[in-house]
């Protein structure tokens, strides 16, 4: 199985500002495994950032596998993404669940968050208002 390439940097969310921003943004959509809340950007295109602590997954093999997953689903979904900063939060253990279903999970999330800031050259500063 061959290595996937590294997030760019430029589509990540690095500094603390940048996730309290979004943070306190009020677009909130919760799963089972996985809290999403996301915020209007100024950039181009869509960003990411990723809580996975360890109140909610006790082993670091699980907090790895929920964050990779949260990565591979937002590199797939990242070009109909509008120019939003995404953060993705993990809520609890993930030993119940296979990749299959946090994939959906994620997949349904990235997709509501898409049909509620529209497509990508439609978003504009006013819906962040």
């Amino acid at each position: 199985m061959a290595k996937k390439p590294p997030l760019p940097h430029a589509l990540k969310l690095t500094t603390a500002a940048e996730f309290r921003a979004v943070l306190a943004a009020e677009c909130r959509m919760s799963g089972h495994s996985f809290l999403m809340r996301a915020g209007v950007n100024s950039m181009a295109g869509a960003r990411l950032g990723l809580i996975a602590s360890r109140k909610a997954s006790r082993r670091a093999v699980d907090r790895n596998r929920g964050k990779r997953q949260a990565r591979e689903a937002f590199r797939a979904a990242r070009t109909v993404l509008p120019a939003v900063d995404v953060v993705l939060q993990l809520k609890n253990d993930l030993r119940g669940y296979g990749n299959r279903d946090l994939r959906k999970e994620l997949d349904r999330l990235l997709r509501n968050l898409k049909s509620r800031y529209g497509e990508p050259a439609a978003i504009t500063r006013s819906q962040a208002d």
